[in-house]
């Protein structure tokens, strides 16, 4: 449905009826006039309950965006696949704050705020279960350390059952320095280096000493 020829048609509608207005008669045309007034009301119902939907999911994408959760788990790089899946664009800026601001207004501009919301919410919980989820801080040491002895292959299919939060999280706990502009790719290869470092000092350290 063209909404904007519909309004266009509804206006010139509007200013034909009210030039003739005092010299309209005539059963039939009043029988279609009501007709056409209720499925208007209904229209208009509907309209509003769309808009008001829309302000809503408008304002709750910002919330989202703001909240203490949004400033705990949100990157770069998960904005920009976010923006990607749900409008198909692509982010431009390079510093988190201004990323925000533009996932924001692509979303809008887009329509999407629902998608949006359903995005954040989702990357949020999952983040949250890589928090909570059992995986402790030793855990986290003994699972590094194994996938430094895994050959290259294993390592690669063990870490793409992996997200990028649970990555994050993985790298932090053994002390890898990385930031919001680093890629799930760029931390994969720093994983693969510290962990096969980790695990030859692991080797090293147990091998007994000769006497």
């Amino acid at each position: 449905m063209n909404y904007l020829d519909l309004s266009s048609r509804l206006l010139q509608l509007g200013e034909r009826l009210a030039k003739h207005a005092g010299k309209i008669d005539g059963e039939t045309l009043g029988r279609s006039a009501r007709r056409l007034a209720a499925q208007l009301d209904a229209f208009e119902e509907h309209l509003d309950s769309y808009l008001a939907s829309r302000k809503s999911g408008e304002l709750l994408l910002e919330t989202l965006i703001r909240s203490p959760a949004g400033k705990r788990h949100l990157t770069i790089e998960l904005l920009k696949h976010g923006l990607r899946q749900i409008a198909g664009k692509r982010l431009k800026s390079g510093d988190l704050p201004a990323a925000k601001r533009e996932f924001i207004e692509l979303i809008h501009e887009a329509g999407k705020q629902d998608k949006g919301v359903e995005f954040l919410q989702g990357a949020f919980a999952q983040a949250v279960h890589v928090e909570t989820g059992g995986k402790d801080k030793l855990h986290l040491q003994h699972e590094f350390i194994r996938l430094g002895q895994l050959a290259d292959e294993e390592f690669a299919q063990e870490i793409g059952k992996r997200t990028f939060g649970e990555l994050r999280r993985m790298a932090g706990v053994n002390g890898i320095k990385f930031t919001d502009k680093t890629t799930k790719r760029r931390l994969t290869a720093l994983i693969r280096r510290y962990a096969q470092r980790a695990a030859l000092n692991i080797g090293v350290a147990r091998v007994p000493s000769q006497t």
